[in-house]
């Protein structure tokens, strides 16, 4: 997937939408691979994504996108790199 940046962003090189993205952690916090996290950027116009394996940092706090969904929803999305794409990408147009 082909990025650029325009005025400070990072945008598609194809449709020129603003590139997304969303990092979460994998394993639990007692885990020694804690640091190992899942990190997603995609395309909403082109519905391109990638996802790779990133290091974060255990102080830093990831926000949590789906800290307010019910467990069973949560873990349906969890489940799927695609669902949890659409869901977020879903509430971000909600949000404006």
């Amino acid at each position: 997937m082909d990025t650029v940046q325009d005025d400070g962003r990072w945008v598609c090189a194809v449709c020129r939408a603003v590139m997304r993205s969303y990092t979460y952690r994998f394993h639990p916090a007692e885990s020694s691979r804690y640091e190992r996290c899942v990190g997603l950027s995609w395309c909403s116009g082109c519905r391109v994504y990638t996802g790779a394996m990133v290091h974060v940092p255990r102080g830093r706090v990831l926000t949590d996108a789906l800290a307010l969904l019910p467990p069973e929803q949560r873990e349906r999305l969890m489940g799927s790199e695609i669902r949890l794409i659409e869901y977020l990408d879903s509430c971000t147009e909600d949000a404006g």
